[in-house]
């Protein structure tokens, strides 16, 4: 690759890697935010919820504006927006407004990540494109490798809120370098038409199958991932530092994963790739959640999935990005919202059946939501 394609991808990469470890960064530190704010895991987990709520509704809202606009622009705008919210969070006093900060975060959330993937299907091609995509896509293991770590050993030497300030202060350099890095992209002043847009998205070949296998490949990932730092703080009696090192253990063979998965896909074909971790993934989770309690088997089993959620989602998104070319900022949109919609339902639904039944049914309805993924990745492949 030529000088500038490369500070492209470290630009998004980095853009990438901020909001995701954003978005994750809560997991292992949602006993000590419960414990702040007076209140229990499960209400300090809507954060979590409202997030992708914002996400999820933002995205597809959004998303019509990066097939007119420059894509660059969006980039910052919904980068700085994000910016603010994760600021606003590391100020937060009580519940309430945690909710609303991280409402805000969200939203840039939503604008910034659709446009990377679109902008990345736009700009590369064919199996260049399937390794860009897994290698920026592996920003969001990494940020669990390191951001989430890394916030979590914050925490524990002065307080939660330091988790936050560190992000927003890394955000803010990132800012600047998408700004240098990024070119611009052409605009058109056509008037947005969602409907259109909407139509188009949803009439384009596969797509609707494709936006429901990452529904339920999202909801099966979220809903065990959003509560294993609780897990391990209540079973295994672990602080905020050691679930932090845990997660360094999980992002960092994600990261292997989601980086190599390029290549993968150009070897199996993208809908092959899906197919077969979707399958290692129910084994896999089914495993975490049954046996668990029994740390050498829970970081086996732990890391297993961290390879088979590498090489899944990033064939996913690379094959939604493949399947139009004049809807693609839109299409992506979809993506994300899909992604948050599954965070949204697992984030919910996942707090009163860990606090009330056990982590264990939660590994067992991800081991269903996989298996339904699974078969829809089925039909993809043989069509």
């Amino acid at each position: 690759m030529t000088f500038k394609k490369v500070t492209i991808v470290i630009a998004l990469f980095l853009g990438v890697f901020v909001v995701g470890a954003d978005s994750f960064i809560i997991s292992p530190l949602l006993p000590e935010i419960a414990h702040d704010f007076h209140t229990s895991i499960s209400q300090t987990a809507l954060g979590v919820t409202t997030y992708a709520l914002c996400e999820m509704i933002g995205a597809p809202l959004f998303g019509p504006l990066g097939d007119r606009f420059s894509k660059r622009r969006l980039l910052l705008v919904g980068l700085s927006i994000f910016l603010l919210g994760t600021f606003l969070c590391a100020i937060a006093t009580s519940l309430v407004p945690f909710y609303i900060y991280r409402a805000i975060a969200g939203l840039g959330a939503a604008l910034f990540l659709p446009n990377v993937w679109a902008f990345i299907g736009s700009y590369f091609e064919n199996k260049t494109m399937n390794k860009i995509m897994g290698l920026v896509m592996s920003a969001l293991s990494l940020s669990v490798a390191l951001g989430v770590p890394l916030g979590s050993f914050l925490a524990q030497l002065s307080s939660w809120h330091s988790a936050f300030w560190a992000s927003g202060i890394l955000s803010a350099i990132v800012v600047l370098i998408v700004f240098i890095a990024i070119p611009n992209t052409r605009s058109q002043s056509q008037k947005v038409t969602y409907l259109a847009n909407f139509k188009a998205v949803f009439k384009t070949k596969n797509a609707p199958q494709a936006l429901l296998t990452d529904l339920f490949w999202m909801f099966a990932f979220y809903i065990l991932y959003t509560f294993l730092g609780s897990f391990l703080t209540l079973n295994f009696q672990f602080n905020v530092a050691t679930t932090g090192t845990i997660f360094l253990i999980y992002g960092f063979a994600n990261f292997i994963a989601a980086s190599t998965g390029g290549f993968i896909m150009n070897h199996l074909g993208r809908e092959k790739s899906i197919f077969i971790n979707g399958c290692a993934s129910i084994v896999f989770v089914l495993c975490l959640g049954l046996l668990g309690k029994s740390f050498p088997l829970m970081l086996l089993f732990l890391i297993c999935i961290a390879f088979s959620m590498g090489f899944g989602v990033t064939a996913i998104s690379a094959y939604l990005a493949s399947l139009s070319a004049n809807h693609r900022s839109t299409l992506m949109s979809f993506n994300s919202s899909a992604l948050y919609l599954g965070l949204t339902i697992a984030s919910a639904l996942g707090g009163f059946i860990f606090e009330n039944v056990g982590f264990w049914l939660l590994g067992v309805l991800s081991a269903l939501a996989f298996a339904v993924a699974t078969f829809l990745a089925h039909q993809l492949t043989k069509k």
